[in-house]
């Protein structure tokens, strides 16, 4: 989907799926995504860089901007693009969409990242 009416905010949907390294622009220059890196568990270059397969079940409010996960090798950057200068105050939401069964790294729960808000 486009985009996902909650209430009176439009939350525009990640689903350009690119490829390695890539810049993307929102189509009304809202916001911007950048990745780089390739997996190398594979000698597959066509690898997805957008998961739909969410089995979860999902029970929080709002649970449709959880349906599918931008994956990055190595780097993932979002930027907000035209903010006036002032305070604001950030919400960052996590959700681990992608919980397997089985026991190795994919099935930890955990992730290690940073967030830099400048």
């Amino acid at each position: 989907p486009a985009a996902t009416p909650i209430g009176a905010i439009n939350y525009e949907a990640d689903g350009q799926s690119k490829g390695a390294a890539t810049l993307f622009v929102s189509p009304n220059n809202n916001w911007a995504m950048s990745s780089t890196g390739v997996y190398l568990d594979n000698d597959d270059d066509n690898d997805e860089y957008i998961e739909y397969s969410n089995s979860s079940l999902l029970s929080m409010p709002n649970s449709e901007l959880y349906k599918s996960a931008r994956i990055a090798a190595t780097s993932l950057k979002y930027y907000g693009l035209c903010l006036y200068d002032g305070n604001y105050t950030v919400k960052l939401h996590f959700a681990e969409i992608m919980i397997t069964d089985e026991k190795n790294f994919s099935s930890l729960g955990r992730r290690l990242f940073d967030v830099y808000i400048q």
